[in-house]
């Protein structure tokens, strides 16, 4: 007699192997209806840490296919779109030295939306929510995102420095150190009387670029920081006693002078060989875009108080040259009140004679860039 009491059924074994199979899948499954709070729950820290470092370490990127600039800082706003990728850093070689002519252009939301943030700056296909404020040592925070942020968010905090331009002031003083005046000569007993004068300032590119710096850099991939850049950052130089009045002839009753502003007109050369320089085109960047050098609308700000401020913005000069120099030449018509035949001049600002004066790393001579110290913060939710 045969004893099937062991033996299990064929309808259970499938049944049971079928009832496995569903549950397995069922187990793997359900996780995955949480995930997509679970995962972004945890990522937040990680977005915002990569955020940070993208701003903070990278200069940036733009599409070299479809833009004529070479940083994106410049791109005008019509042109947002060959953005890439935002970067606050002066170069990779300088994290956390963020360039100022960056700082102001990223924070300017009247240009970026938050979805241009999203894309060119936190990347990801989640529409995360974010805040990321920069607040510099002595001055107003400045943010761009959400104010209204939640409990539970993705935190970083980064310590940073941001890179300001230099500055330079011309004034009495250096007319008799330099010897940028005209002056009388054996040949030319008055060599003094001129009514138009020359004065002529170089900024030159090998040097600035290339030349070794004053100041001491404890790490040289550190110098460019330090670095006075005319294609990217401000240049801005100041003649000071614009109308201070210069020496007077005998022939002139009562002493009496005045002293005009005629024209300015830039040139460069683009190499160190020595060649002559080649007059600017009179379409040059201001402001992201480009303008016809109208007397309009020209670089040059006669001040109050016997000031004439010459500032070029960051991207003012093309820049695709890092060598040879750029020259602005003033011209200053300088009159007396003796109506004699021939009408006689005065001394001035004149390079004729002398070498232009230039732009360099004495910092006896030119405020050089500095660091000031700021804090990133960037919240993701």
């Amino acid at each position: 007699m045969t004893d099937d009491d062991g033996n299990l059924s064929i309808d259970f074994l499938v049944a049971f192997t079928i009832f496995m199979i569903a549950f397995i899948w069922v187990a793997t499954l359900v996780p995955n209806l949480f995930i997509g709070v679970s995962s972004h729950q945890i990522d937040f820290d990680s977005v915002a840490y990569r955020t940070s470092v993208i701003l903070a370490e990278d200069p940036g990127a733009f599409s070299t296919a479809s833009s004529t600039h070479t940083r994106w800082e410049f791109e005008p706003n019509s042109g947002k779109d060959n953005i890439q990728r935002f970067g606050l850093a002066i170069s990779k070689e300088t994290p956390n030295v963020l360039s100022e002519v960056k700082v102001k252009r990223f924070f300017d939301n009247t240009v970026f939306l938050e979805e241009d943030y999203r894309t060119k700056a936190i990347f990801g296909d989640y529409p995360y929510r974010f805040n990321i404020s920069l607040k510099e040592e002595g001055k107003d925070p400045l943010f761009v995102g959400d104010w209204k942020i939640p409990e539970n968010y993705g935190y970083i905090r980064k310590q940073v420095r941001i890179k300001h331009f230099s500055n330079a002031t011309i004034d009495k003083t250096d007319v008799q150190k330099f010897r940028l005046n005209n002056h009388d000569t054996s040949s030319l007993i008055q060599d003094g009387n001129v009514t138009e004068h020359d004065f002529v300032i170089q900024i030159n590119r090998s040097k600035l670029l290339y030349d070794n710096l004053t100041t001491p850099v404890i790490n040289p991939n550190f110098d460019v920081a330090y670095r006075i850049d005319p294609r990217t950052e401000e240049i801005n130089i100041t003649i000071q006693d614009f109308h201070e009045s210069p020496p007077v002839g005998a022939w002139v009753a009562p002493r009496w002078a005045k002293i005009e502003l005629g024209c300015v007109t830039l040139s460069q050369t683009i190499s160190d060989e020595g060649e002559a320089p080649t007059q600017l085109p009179s379409e040059l960047y201001k402001d992201y875009v480009y303008h016809n050098m109208v007397q309009e609308n020209p670089p040059f700000e006669l001040g109050l108080d016997d000031t004439l401020s010459v500032i070029f913005k960051p991207g003012f000069f093309p820049p695709s040259y890092d060598r040879g120099s750029i020259y602005v030449k003033f011209r200053f018509n300088a009159t007396t009140n003796y109506d004699g035949n021939p009408i006689y001049g005065l001394q001035y600002l004149n390079t004729s004679q002398s070498h232009p004066w230039e732009l360099t790393y004495n910092t006896t001579e030119v405020t050089q860039p500095v660091l000031s110290n700021a804090v990133m913060e960037v919240k993701i939710w």
